[in-house]
């Protein structure tokens, strides 16, 4: 008889136990779609720090911040800097919306979280930036683009490509330079690097090193924002020399494939975001042990002036032009 009792008590304790669970779950179900933020407790939440700037720099901004989004798998709050903001009154806007990390795009916007970083995990983006330059533990992407990409665009483009030359301001390319002389080993090609700090010995130097060119296997790279070149004189004369002799001319700066240059790379705005995206969960999942630095761009669009190509007798078929995202000149 006490065997019988003790297993209908057992019964009736598993009963009220499995309804105990049912109606948690119920509460829990009803309480998660009344207060959306019981659903999104464990999403971070991430705040973008940008500029108030005009079209088409703002649709720039925008597309980097539907990447971050896309990388998150979630929204982030838009913190729009409007020139009043102090460090202070921002530091207390973040820290009452709870955010847990902070991404900055632009130069004012890495201007903005330099207090920040001392509180909240901060990241960096879309701002030229050396990796010498990275304050406090931030870490971030440059605008600066991989030159391993490059080389490696280069050589799918043209395969007999065997030596670059470039002519670079150490002042702020040092970092740059010594990245692609690694890079460049893995392509199985020679870089001629010369560094000038003096735009009269820059041409000089330009002078030599083009009238040495005989054949299309050398290579002439124009950095992005290099101070060794002068636009208004020097480039011109660069881009018709490359027209006469038949060789190559790439560049970070893509006004300079519309003007005769073989191809750019460009940054890829949405791209940029997903990766930053990726920097911020790692700020987030490491904490301090995350690795700080600042790394170059490597998501990047290719442009190709297709009338240079076919003067120095490149010939693509319609699979190869699919990777093109812009062409010079415009159809």
């Amino acid at each position: 008889m006490n065997n019988i009792i003790t297993k209908c008590h057992a019964s009736a304790w598993m009963a009220v136990q499995s309804m105990f669970l049912r109606t948690l779950t119920y509460l829990l179900l009803v309480l998660t779609l009344v207060d959306p933020a019981v659903a999104n407790a464990s999403s971070p939440s991430v705040a973008v720090i940008y500029p108030e700037v005009r079209e088409p720099y703002r649709d720039v901004f925008m597309e980097i911040i539907r990447g971050i989004e896309t990388g998150l798998g979630e929204s982030v709050k838009h913190y729009v800097l409007d020139g009043d903001d102090t460090p202070a009154a921002l530091l207390e806007r973040v820290h009452d919306d709870h955010v847990d990390v902070v991404i900055s795009l632009g130069r004012a916007g890495l201007s903005a979280t330099k207090q920040l970083a001392e509180v909240f995990p901060v990241v960096i983006g879309a701002v030229l930036i050396s990796p010498g330059q990275e304050t406090k533990g931030q870490t971030g992407i440059t605008l600066t683009p991989d030159p391993e990409v490059f080389f490696a665009r280069l050589k799918s483009i043209v395969p007999t490509a065997k030596e670059v030359t470039v002519i670079f301001d150490p002042r702020q390319k040092a970092w740059e330079i010594e990245r692609a002389g690694k890079a460049a080993k893995m392509y199985g090609l020679i870089l001629n690097a010369f560094p000038t700090e003096d735009l009269r010995l820059s041409a000089e130097l330009y002078r030599k090193v083009l009238a040495q060119i005989k054949d299309g296997s050398i290579a002439v790279w124009l950095p992005q924002d290099n101070a060794a070149m002068d636009e208004q004189a020097l480039l011109p004369v660069v881009l018709q020399e490359a027209w006469e002799k038949n060789f190559i001319v790439f560049s970070g700066n893509l006004d300079h494939v519309r003007k005769g240059a073989l191809f750019s790379l460009y940054p890829d705005n949405f791209g940029m975001g997903r990766s930053l995206a990726v920097l911020a969960l790692d700020r987030l999942k490491n904490g301090s042990n995350s690795t700080s630095v600042i790394n170059p761009l490597r998501d990047l669009l290719l442009a190709v002036n297709l009338r240079t190509a076919e003067h120095l007798g490149l010939h693509f078929a319609s699979q190869d032009r699919q990777r093109f995202d812009l062409v010079f000149p415009t159809p």
